[in-house]
C-alpha cells in the first residue's frame, strides 16, 4: 500500500503546492476562486481572453504581483499581470489548458485544484453549528443495526459515509472550539467597554447561539449515541453481515486480503469518534464558560479603572472649586502638586465658538416707506401687484371654494353668511368675483345693485376688507 506522500505526488506537481507559499499566494488564490465560479455558467470551460478579464479584475482590487525570483513560468515581465498570472497556474497544475487545432485556447479546471479550494473555503467558513444534523443522522442509521433486517441491507459505501459524517461533525465542533478560544484572546485585549461587549453581542452570539450540550440534549444525541455503539457492537458480532459487507467491498477494491481488516477498522474507528462527541461537546462548553468568565473580568476591571479614573479628576476639580475659586486657571500650576498641564495655552472656552440656538425675530407690525416714489417705481409696484394677484386668483380655486360650501343645485348663499377668515378666504371670495362669468364656473353670482339699483349699496367686513354685498348660488 503506497503512503500518503507518494501517492499525492504521483498526482500532482511540487509546483501545485508552490502557488500557495510564494509572495504572491493571496492573489493566485483569488483569481482561482473566481475563475472556479465562473466556470459553471461557461460549461465548465473558459476561454483564455475570458479568464484574463477575471484575473485582471483580481489584481484591480488586490493590487500589482510581486516580484518573484524563482518564478520561471510566470511569463517575460513585459507580459501583462493577468497573463503571468495564468501562465503560473497553468504550469503549476492548477489549470488546464486544452490543446485545440483551431487556435483557440480553452482553459478547464483541474479536478484537485476543485478539490484543494473547496477545503480551503471550509477552513474559513463561518457556518457552523450544524454538527447535530450530521450525528443525528448517523446515529438513526446505527442504532437500525441492532435489528438483522437492518445489517443484512447495509452496503459499504454507507457504512464509509457515516464515518465521514461523524468526522465531519467533531471537526465542527473542534471549529467551534478554536474561535471560541480565540475570542477570548481578543477579549483580553480590548481598550473599551463598547469593544468587549461588541466582541460578545455582535460576534460571539452570531458564531454560538445555542451551547453545545444543549444542543445534544435537544436533539436527544446522547441516548441515540448509545443505540448507535449497541448497533455498531452488533454488527461487529454478526460473520453474515459482515460477509456481505466485504463482498460490497470487493466490487470497488478488489484486495481481499484488506477487505475484512478495513471493514473492522471502520467499525472501531466510528465506535471510538462516536464516544468522543460528548466529552469534544463539553470541552466546547468549558471554552464557553471561559470566554464568559474572561469577558466579565475584563468588563470589571475596564470599569474600575475608568472609575478610578474619575474619581480622581473629581477630586482635583472640587479641591479647586472650594479653596482655588478666585485663582484663574494659568496659575494653578503654582497652587497644586501637580505635573505642568500638555496644553499651550490653558484658558476658558469663549462663547463664541459654541452652539447658539437659532431665534425666530419678533413680529413687528409693519411701517409705511417714508421715502418719496417715483411714477416708474408706482407704475412697477402696481405691475407685479397685478401679476401677484392673477397668479393667485384661479377658476379652480373659485370652483373648490363653492364645492367647500356644500350647496345644492339652485341653493343660493348671501355673501354675509361666508365664512372668512383668513386671507386665503378673500382670495377665494375675489377668486369667485373674478371668473363669475367663466364658462367652466361652477355657480352663478349676482350683487344687490343689480337686483335693487335705487337702494343704498350694503358692505360687508370680511377680514380688513369690506365687500359689497353679492349672492352666490350654485349651478
Amino acid at each position: 500500500m503506497n503512503s500518503l506522500g507518494s501517492s499525492l505526488f504521483s498526482e500532482v506537481t511540487g509546483k501545485f503546492f508552490g502557488v500557495l507559499t510564494g509572495p504572491n499566494a493571496p492573489i493566485y488564490l483569488d483569481a482561482l476562486d473566481a475563475i472556479e465560479r465562473e466556470m459553471p455558467s461557461r460549461g465548465e470551460a473558459m476561454d483564455w481572453a475570458e479568464a484574463m478579464d477575471i484575473v485582471g479584475e483580481v489584481l484591480a482590487r488586490s493590487g500589482a504581483l510581486e516580484a518573484e525570483s524563482d518564478d520561471p513560468d510566470a511569463g517575460a515581465e513585459t507580459d501583462p499581470p493577468s497573463a503571468q498570472v495564468l501562465r503560473r497556474l497553468v504550469a503549476a497544475g492548477w489549470i488546464e489548458e486544452e490543446k485545440r487545432s483551431d487556435y483557440r485556447r480553452t482553459l478547464f479546471l483541474e479536478p484537485a485544484a476543485q478539490t484543494l479550494l473547496e477545503a480551503l473555503r471550509a477552513i474559513v467558513s463561518q457556518n457552523i453549528a450544524s454538527f447535530t444534523g450530521k450525528l443525528r443522522l448517523v446515529c438513526d442509521r446505527l442504532a437500525a443495526l441492532s435489528y438483522p433486517p437492518s445489517r443484512e441491507d447495509l452496503p459499504w459505501e454507507e457504512l464509509k459515509n457515516c464515518l465521514a459524517l461523524v468526522r465531519a461533525g467533531l471537526r465542527e465542533l473542534r471549529t467551534i472550539r478554536k474561535q471560541v478560544e480565540r475570542y477570548a484572546q481578543r477579549q483580553l485585549k480590548t481598550a473599551s467597554i463598547a469593544e468587549a461587549l461588541d466582541i460578545i453581542y455582535g460576534e460571539f452570539s452570531a458564531l454560538i447561539t445555542q451551547q453545545c450540550y444543549r444542543e445534544l440534549i435537544h436533539a436527544r444525541l446522547p441516548e441515540r449515541l448509545r443505540e448507535a455503539l449497541a448497533g455498531l457492537f452488533a454488527l461487529e458480532q454478526d460473520e453474515t453481515a459482515l460477509l456481505r459487507l466485504q463482498a460490497d467491498f470487493l466490487r470497488t477494491e478488489p484486495e481481499t486480503d484488506r477487505a475484512l481488516p478495513a471493514i473492522r477498522r471502520t467499525i472501531e474507528e466510528l465506535s471510538v469518534l462516536l464516544g468522543d462527541v460528548e466529552p469534544t461537546a463539553d470541552r466546547v462548553d468549558t471554552s464557553t464558560a471561559d470566554f464568559a468568565r474572561r469577558s466579565r473580568s475584563r468588563i470589571r476591571y475596564i470599569q474600575d479603572v475608568g472609575s478610578a479614573r474619575r474619581q480622581q479628576v473629581k477630586v482635583i476639580f472640587d479641591f479647586v472649586r472650594e479653596r482655588l475659586a478666585d485663582v484663574r486657571l494659568p496659575d494653578l500650576g503654582d497652587r497644586l502638586d501637580l505635573p505642568a498641564p500638555r496644553l499651550t495655552d490653558p484658558g476658558l472656552v469663549g462663547v463664541a465658538s459654541l452652539a447658539r440656538s437659532r431665534r425666530a425675530s419678533e413680529t413687528a407690525a409693519r411701517r409705511p416707506v417714508d421715502l418719496p416714489l417715483s411714477e416708474q417705481e408706482r407704475e412697477a409696484s402696481l405691475l407685479e401687484m397685478e401679476k401677484n394677484v392673477r397668479n393667485a386668483l384661479r377658476l379652480d380655486r373659485a370652483n373648490r371654494f363653492i364645492d367647500r360650501l356644500g350647496l345644492k343645485p339652485g341653493q343660493p348663499i348671501g355673501s354675509d353668511q361666508l365664512p372668512v377668515h383668513t386671507e386665503d378666504d378673500i382670495l377665494d371670495v375675489l377668486s369667485c368675483l373674478v371668473f363669475a362669468p367663466a364658462n367652466g364656473s361652477n355657480y352663478r353670482l349676482r350683487t344687490l345693485r343689480q337686483q335693487h339699483p335705487d337702494q343704498p349699496v350694503t358692505m360687508d367686513p370680511k377680514g380688513d376688507f369690506l365687500i359689497e354685498r353679492f349672492e352666490v348660488e350654485r349651478k
